[in-house]
């Protein structure tokens, strides 16, 4: 919800050109420091592996997620023997979440 009460819009403020961007982020993100990617309908975590290049790479990357699609929520988790990136959207945004994951992984 938006401060004024409104519902967040399930839309992402990025253009073609830097979503082609981004998604090579997420993608060399994924590639060199997820070590396991778990998604169901409205959420996606990803393990990191335990270097500090790992964290600081997933908080910057989630953040500016947040920034261009505000309907999702970005969290990170430091465990005692994990660290994650976790990204969950709103009951309605099912199909915007398989598609980011379909980007991750693919």
């Amino acid at each position: 919800m938006t401060p004024e009460g409104e519902p967040i819009p399930i839309a992402c403020s990025l253009d073609a050109g830097s979503l082609a961007e981004r998604i090579d982020e997420w993608r060399a993100l994924v590639a060199s420091s997820v070590v396991e990617v778990e998604a169901d309908a409205t959420s996606v975590r990803m393990v990191l592996d335990d270097s500090p290049a790992a964290l600081v790479a997933a908080a910057s990357l989630g953040q500016r997620q947040k920034r261009c699609c505000a309907f999702f929520d970005v969290a990170n988790d430091l465990g005692a023997d994990s660290r994650t990136l976790s990204l969950t959207v709103p009951d309605g945004a099912e199909e915007a979440l398989a598609a980011f994951v379909v980007l991750l992984t693919s």
